[in-house]
């Protein structure tokens, strides 16, 4: 085969899909789409960052009854349970500070060098719910954890239980899932 089949073949070759290519980027071409469709890859999950849920339709005026602390091989847990069926939403995150979320804005002494905080929405102010307020330990330790120093209870105010989560090490990956049956939400951090 001489050089100029060559090129005559890769000339008929290429210039069909050259212009298939120039047909869909400009819009034409019968069936090709106007518009490619896209394709993303998921980014990695950041297990350091804010983890949020909207609240159930029916978690109003649900109450703080327990805040109990477990461990798992991999992660020390802190269970929140509530009255009602709804599972309720919230706000997890890493703060500086752990400052309440009342008018004072007190400071709470949280011992560990991390803090979560951690907000409950759609939980009841029993001052004007009839829900009986949070009666458990305001501070909670176990010292069989690795990770989880203590938690402190701050308040139930507008709709919003807040607690602190202070950590004996620095800051851990952490998930917050849902159960029902008792509506418990749970905070896991992880040991590394």
């Amino acid at each position: 085969m001489t050089k100029g089949m060559v090129a005559v073949r890769m000339a008929r070759t290429v210039v069909p899909v050259a212009i298939m290519l120039l047909a869909a980027a400009c819009g034409g071409g019968g069936a090709a789409p106007k518009h490619a469709p896209t394709t993303t890859s998921a980014a990695p999950i950041d297990e350091f960052v804010a983890k949020n849920r909207t609240p159930d339709p029916g978690a109003v005026g649900i109450g703080l009854t327990n805040i109990s602390l477990s461990r798992t091989d991999r992660s020390d847990r802190v269970t929140f349970e509530f009255t009602g069926t709804a599972v309720p939403g919230w706000a997890v995150h890493y703060v500086t500070q752990a400052v309440s979320n009342t008018n004072t804005q007190a400071v709470f002494p949280v011992t560990g060098q991390s803090i979560i905080e951690v907000l409950i929405r759609e939980a009841a102010n029993p001052f004007e719910s009839g829900v009986p307020p949070y009666a458990g330990p305001p501070v909670l330790t176990d010292p069989t954890l690795g990770t989880v120093g203590e938690v402190r209870y701050a308040s139930a105010l507008r709709g919003v239980t807040q607690a602190f989560i202070g950590l004996s090490t620095p800051q851990r990956s952490f998930r917050v899932t849902a159960q029902t049956d008792p509506v418990r939400v749970v905070v896991e951090v992880d040991h590394k």
